[in-house]
């Protein structure tokens, strides 16, 4: 391990000290791209592992399923991050996937207000930022201009990196590049969205009901995972409708803050059961 640790060293520090110096400031955005096979996640991780070893990131996190001791935790939403980089501690958070999360659309989208919010988190905590992405044509203009984007890594194979540095205003390359000691699973697809996901159990019996009965269409999967008859799940459906109503004086009975946030979900629910019980 020590060992390791050295060799990490000595690619990162020694033999790229331009490198180090942007892993060293207060905060920082990197955008790490290559083809699939390349060992973008590795590097990634890898420069978690050396931030870590270094003390200069004592807290990491990321939307990557990791094994480490240094991988604090696992976060797939914007609500989730925000919470995390309140607390104490100089933090860096891997964003894996981020072609998906990142990808060009149309100015002030939902998706593009997602990732503007979560840089501007990352700024405002001082915190470290690497997205990763297939290619740099993935990504938004907006979120790789130079006031932004701090590095940008393209793998070329997984030994060897460009590297783009707009903070130094500088070209070089990286070679030897070894493999990180966190351990991740190469073939796990990584979320990330803006919201946490809705607990089905802290959620009324007819939310619950009625959300299961959308996702499955099938009232036999209801009848067995909720242990009721047929005619008291359609009870049920036409319960989450009426509570669920714009023009139900009970409605704020049923909904708490969190249901209401996932609007969109449930009016989707409430569409699909409308037609179901016509």
């Amino acid at each position: 391990m020590d060992e390791q640790i050295e060799y990490i060293e000595y690619v990162l520090n020694f033999h790229q000290p331009k490198l180090d110096y942007i892993l060293k400031q207060d905060g920082f955005v990197i955008f790490i791209s290559g083809a699939k096979n390349t060992g973008k996640t590795n590097i990634s991780l890898l420069l978690a592992e050396y931030c870590y070893q270094q003390e200069y990131r004592t807290r990491i996190a990321t939307n990557i399923k990791t094994e480490s001791y240094m991988v604090e935790k696992q976060i797939i939403d914007l609500e989730t991050l925000e919470e995390w980089l309140k607390q104490e501690g100089r933090k860096l958070f891997i964003l894996d996937e981020a072609g998906v999360h990142l990808k060009k659309m149309r100015f002030m989208t939902d998706m593009n207000l997602l990732v503007m919010d979560l840089i501007q988190l990352i700024r405002h905590y001082d915190a470290g930022f690497i997205a990763i992405a297939p290619s740099i044509a993935f990504i938004d203009s907006s979120y790789t201009n130079t006031d932004i984007l701090d590095l940008h890594i393209h793998k070329w194979n997984q030994k060897t990196a460009l590297c783009l540095d707009n903070l130094q205003k500088s070209t070089y390359k990286l070679f030897l590049i070894p493999e990180t000691t966190i351990k991740y699973k190469s073939k796990d697809t990584a979320i990330f969205r803006r919201k946490k996901q809705i607990d089905l159990s802290t959620l009324p019996l007819c939310c619950q009901v009625s959300l299961y009965y959308a996702e499955t269409n099938l009232m036999k999967a209801v009848e067995a995972k909720y242990g009721i008859g047929r005619e008291e799940i359609k009870r049920l459906l036409k319960k989450h409708i009426l509570l669920h109503s714009k023009m139900s004086p009970v409605t704020n009975t049923c909904v708490d803050k969190e249901l209401k946030e996932n609007s969109k979900t449930f009016l989707n629910c409430h569409l699909f059961i409308i037609i179901h019980l016509i």
